[in-house]
């Protein structure tokens, strides 16, 4: 915390778990002399241990996108490894001959289906070990992306591989790798594809900063690191295989559910103190074990930091996680990087030291979002920005806000990020970051159900194409009031707009209901006015629209919105977006009842199930 923080701002440190159960791996080694069997030197004999295959059993690959999933055995002397059973077209096995082997390539079209595998780990001594193993191939996903993603041609958003525009729709389960079990990380996966997330934000090393175990443990007390029993004590040189297979199997399985992952290599929340502890060349060679090792899998962002307070006035911190990053970029020339950095507020260009291996702009705040996004938005290079962090959904990390977060407020962080050049957002929820006992239940909340009515809006217009209206030439008045330093952001009163200067398109987030006076002549022709529900994705028609091109005119949105609420999103454009939006592929997304969660800001308890449809 800082000197300023109140008391009751916590970021993200609230649940420490003690672990009793530590476990030691001893390994003797006999002293010289003749005997047989030995070594190819005839002298020394290592103590024989018979072999076992210690990682997951079971994958998830997808039809038409590289994987790959690391084998590990332990055993002395070291253990072969091999498969039987058949691979899929496109997909292969090889033993690496130090006790790994890697399962990876790019399934054929027509090979999805669940494959039983039988891998087998022998080295001479005791029993072979026998490992039952189940490779399941998803179907292609229709429409889905071509990882990894790439910055643009003009450095605004992210593109896939075929170059198409891609709005990051986030969640960020922060310690989903070392609090959840296969079949729940499924669950998890499954319904924020269903909710039309394309991106999670999860932890490599996790501790009860991010709401894992206080020794960075697994729930099941597996470590990242063979060498030591807590962050203060990992050695970095020893990464453990059995760990970094769960985290081939996350991120293969998150391919399969068409989810990014925005991978943070080390929370520099909670594992500052052990960056400083192992140096900067174990900082560098640890980035490049993670890049060699996950270089050839499509669907990740590395995405470093998280609450980096002291990157401003430790030049031996902000050196080490200098040297962790370009360790990736020594091994990864696949994928993009960038890094969170301090709260309250702050972007990613801040840190100049960073600049060779940035690739992309986080925007982190607690205020009035778009202050933030515009000044990362404006700064140079010129990188895709997008929020990386704000309020979390149930939170109150700052206390500025009347209630814990609710649907209102991350509704004007999403919009207010996507009217000030954003390319999208990682939303928080606390029961889906640190995963307690009742997570399941909050999977389905208010700002889950409602987010996906803000990317079907951006993703049937060329949101792209939108820059953000800073000298109000298209809002010319009744815009509200900027403040950059209100954290109370249910009393915000600015009305952000983005526009495309070619004069066919804007968007107008009126935060706080007010009456705008719009600026007609900067469209090139008859201009469709439509206020657009941000609590329920519906439309409103103005009436007389389509209205001529020319001179001002006063808008004044409905009184309130489905949620009770004063904000709305003014759509004008020389075609109805409104038609777009409602034949849009995205169309409706699937919404459940809503239930009445504990520290709801808002009250209603049933969320409209119809489909997007426009009034009259």
């Amino acid at each position: 915390m800082s000197p300023t923080d109140p008391p009751s701002f916590q970021p993200r440190r609230r649940r420490v778990v003690t672990l009793l159960a530590l476990f030691a791996v001893a390994v003797f080694v006999a002293g010289c002399g003749g005997g047989t069997g030995g070594d190819s030197g005839g002298g020394n004999q290592g103590h024989n241990v018979a072999p076992s295959v210690v990682s997951a059993s079971a994958a998830t690959f997808t039809v038409g996108v590289a994987g790959t999933f690391a084998v590990t055995a332990t055993g002395s002397p070291t253990p072969s490894l091999q498969v039987s059973g058949s691979l899929p077209a496109g997909v292969t096995f090889a033993d690496n001959r130090n006790g790994t082997a890697t399962l990876a390539g790019t399934p054929a079209a027509g090979t999805q289906g669940a494959y039983s595998l039988t891998i087998t780990a022998q080295n001479g001594v005791g029993s072979n070990s026998v490992q039952t193993f189940s490779l399941t191939v998803n179907p292609a996903v229709t429409g889905g992306l071509v990882f990894p993603l790439k910055r643009s041609s003009n450095s605004r958003y992210f593109v896939d591989q075929n170059s198409t525009p891609v709005l990051i729709v986030g969640d960020s389960p922060h310690s989903l790798l070392v609090l959840l079990d296969t079949a729940d990380m499924a669950t998890y996966m499954a319904d924020r594809q269903s909710h039309g997330f394309n991106a999670i934000l999860v932890q490599v090393l996790c501790d009860q900063y991010t709401g894992g175990n206080s020794s960075g443990t697994t729930f099941d007390g597996v470590a990242p690191f063979t060498s030591g029993s807590s962050p203060a004590t990992y050695d970095f040189s020893t990464p453990n295989p059995a760990y970094f297979a769960r985290l081939d199997s996350l991120i293969s399985m998150a391919a399969a559910n068409g989810l990014v992952v925005f991978l943070d290599p080390l929370d520099t929340g909670g594992w500052t103190t052990a960056l400083e502890n192992n140096g900067t060349t174990k900082a560098f060679n640890y980035g490049a074990f993670l890049g060699n090792r996950y270089k050839n899998s499509p669907n990740i962002v590395w995405e470093s930091g998280n609450d980096f307070q002291d990157w401003d006035t430790s030049t031996t911190d902000n050196n080490l996680v200098s040297q962790l990053m370009k360790g990736i970029a020594s091994t990864d020339t696949n994928h993009l990087q960038t890094i969170e950095l301090n709260y309250y507020a702050s972007y990613s260009n801040q840190d100049a030291l960073m600049t060779s291996v940035l690739g992309a702009d986080a925007s982190y705040t607690y205020f009035e979002t778009y202050d933030e996004d515009l000044a990362a938005y404006n700064s140079s290079p010129t990188l895709p920005m997008f929020l990386t962090e704000g309020n979390y959904e149930y939170e109150n990390n700052t206390g500025g806000l009347p209630a814990p977060t609710g649907v209102f407020v991350l509704r004007e962080q999403a919009y207010w990020t996507m009217t000030s050049g954003g390319a999208g957002q990682l939303y928080g929820n606390q029961y889906t970051y640190r995963f307690p006992s009742n997570w399941q239940t909050f999977l389905d909340s208010p700002g889950a159900l409602e987010l996906p009515y803000w990317s079907q809006l951006f993703n049937a217009v060329s949101w792209w194409t939108l820059v953000p209206d800073q000298n109000h030439q298209v809002v010319t008045a009744g815009y509200g009031t900027y403040d950059a330093n209100n954290t109370n952001l249910t009393t915000a009163t600015y009305a952000t707009t983005s526009w495309n200067p070619n004069g066919s398109l804007a968007v107008v987030y009126d935060v706080a209901g007010n009456t705008l006076t719009v600026n007609l002549s900067k469209f090139t022709a008859s201009v469709y006015a439509e206020w657009y529900d941000p609590s329920n994705g519906m439309f409103t028609t103005v009436s007389g629209s389509p209205l001529p091109n020319s001179g001002s005119t006063q808008f004044t949105p409905p009184n309130q919105n489905h949620d009770g609420d004063k904000d709305f999103v003014l759509v004008l454009a020389i075609n109805p977006v409104s038609a777009q939006v409602r034949f849009s592929s995205l169309a409706s997304p699937r919404q459940l009842s809503r239930k009445k969660h504990p520290l709801s800001q808002h009250k209603k308890t049933i969320l409209d199930a119809c489909a997007l449809n426009c009034q009259p």
